[in-house]
């Protein structure tokens, strides 16, 4: 009596919502699942620009155990089907980029499956004011000029909101986004210099107070 194995090389499956971009906030975890068929069982590595990734080459990076190996039933039979997670702790801009899944098991051919990831980045905005004051005499007009920088995706400048309280009531901050009022008029405007990004907002009927801006695609982050 002899037994018969036939060997198939590896083919890895799409994932079950056919997902295969992703996108993150900056510090959160990205999480990705590659599955692959094959016999004998494949083995499932992790790259990134050909650099095999593991806890070694990177703490962020996590792997999870291969799962253990179970019969999965395609049209030509019976093949293994094994799994393996990657998970990359405390994103930064820098990890947008490719992230590939590679399964082998002796039989060529292998078989690839490239996952794209985002890392959206909050914007920083810089005041070129020294000391972030501007001083003006009262009833007067000023200029408050601001950088933007490190946002990913760019940052839609027209979406940022202004907010003006006075010194005497700092919690009680009065909306002057397109508005003039009695308190302080507004007006804006945009500008970009050698892929640099300015923001200038222009204040007439200046009083002492403070002025925030709030990007409202970022869950009310102020600056």
């Amino acid at each position: 009596t002899a037994t018969l194995v036939v060997h198939v090389s590896p083919e890895i499956l799409f994932p079950i919502d056919d997902t295969f971009t992703y996108t993150v906030n900056e510090s959160s975890t990205a999480t990705f699942e590659c599955s692959s068929t094959g016999i004998p069982p494949p083995s499932i590595l992790w790259t990134e620009n050909n650099k095999v990734l593991d806890e070694a080459s990177d703490p962020r990076v996590s792997l999870g155990q291969p799962s253990q190996p179970e019969l999965f039933e395609t049209d030509n039979g019976f093949v293994f089907v094994v799994n393996r997670t990657l998970n990359l702790a405390n994103t930064v801009g820098s990890d947008t980029d490719n992230y590939t899944c590679l399964a082998f098991n002796g039989v060529d051919p292998n078989d690839t499956q490239s996952f794209e990831l985002f890392v959206q980045v909050p914007p920083v905005v810089v005041p070129l004011a020294s000391g972030k004051q501007v001083v003006g005499k009262e009833g007067q007009s000023a200029v408050l000029m601001f950088r933007v920088d490190n946002a990913a995706p760019p940052v839609e400048l027209e979406g940022l909101r202004w907010i003006y309280s006075t010194d005497a009531s700092p919690e009680d901050g009065t909306d002057i986004t397109g508005l003039h009022n009695r308190t302080a008029s507004s007006l804006l405007s945009f500008s970009e210099f050698f892929n640099q990004r300015y923001i200038n907002l222009t204040v007439s009927n200046l009083q002492q107070g403070r002025f925030e801006g709030e990007d409202e695609t970022d869950e009310g982050r102020y600056f």
